[in-house]
């Protein structure tokens, strides 16, 4: 008699525990989006429609600035130095390493942190940074073109004397890829991977318009310290702000799309189950997860 007691109280408890559902887990950090997915995909996505505007833009606009604005602007900032060359020297400093350092930063102090969304914006950051460069500085190679002379004085020395070509007419490109002469200014460098940056993070956080609203500026600043310094013509500018911001805004659109859908993945949710079994009551329990 206490031994079918024992067996009906036991049967009782897995039939109560078969009925009643787990709590679903708690679900963890979405995985992080590293720099290295969708690759293919930062490459080709400035290239659809309708982003490959910006970079016809920066074709189309390349030489009306060259025949009508270059030149004149640029003997703007040479006779009137209306931002001093000190700071020029700090936006072409600051330009070099900020496209590396504050992507760099987000992506491995979120991957420190365990904030996956951190991570997955400074790697959307830094891919943007990766795919613009290797694009300009394929066009820079393709169309060698000299910077103006610091000052528009042909004698001043500057710090990179002897490594690229400077002139003072805006129309001295030279487009035989066996044949760089140092020109490589177009498109600006600094202009397009630090807006590529900022474009990319502005996209991935579409509701944070402080973003927008501190890089953008920052980005204008280092542009006019290329003019200021004599580093690049405006053209240049035009053209590596336009094709940065088309490169960086698909790539933080998609590592945004990307880590949307790894956080609207389920969390598994767990239960018991009874199942017919070989067990003395015929009748056993598991675990089930739901992924």
């Amino acid at each position: 008699m206490r031994r079918r007691l024992r067996y009906l109280l036991a049967l009782l408890l897995a039939s109560s525990l078969s009925l009643v559902a787990v709590e679903p887990a708690r679900a963890e950090e979405p995985e992080v989006i590293h720099p290295w997915r969708a690759l293919g995909d930062g490459f080709i996505g400035s290239y659809t429609w309708p982003h490959v505007l910006y970079h016809a833009g920066a074709v189309a606009l390349t030489p009306p600035i060259v025949y009508g604005l270059d030149e004149p602007v640029q003997r703007y900032f040479q006779e009137h130095n209306p931002l001093s060359q000190p700071f020029a020297q700090a936006t072409l400093a600051f330009g070099w390493v900020s496209p590396v350092i504050i992507p760099a930063a987000l992506y491995l102090g979120g991957l420190g942190a365990g904030a996956s969304e951190l991570a997955t914006a400074g790697a959307a950051a830094l891919q943007a940074v990766v795919v613009q460069a290797v694009i300009v500085s394929a066009l820079k190679w393709l169309t060698d073109r000299a910077g103006p002379y610091p000052n528009g004085d042909p004698a001043q020395a500057r710090w990179s004397e002897g490594l690229f070509r400077d002139s003072n007419s805006a129309r001295e490109f030279n487009f035989n890829p066996f044949d760089i002469s140092g020109g490589l200014r177009w498109p600006s460098g600094h202009t397009a991977s630090n807006i590529a940056m900022v474009s990319a993070l502005v996209a991935f956080y579409p509701n944070e318009p402080w973003i927008a609203a501190v890089g953008y500026p920052v980005v204008l600043a280092i542009a006019l310290g290329m003019i200021e310094g004599d580093y690049h013509w405006l053209s240049d500018i035009v053209a590596g702000a336009l094709m940065g911001h088309a490169i960086g805004w698909v790539i933080g659109k998609r590592f945004r799309a990307l880590y949307d859908e790894a956080k609207s993945g389920r969390a598994p949710r767990s239960r018991l189950e009874l199942h017919p079994s070989a067990a003395p009551l015929g009748v056993g329990m598991r675990l089930r997860f739901d992924l």
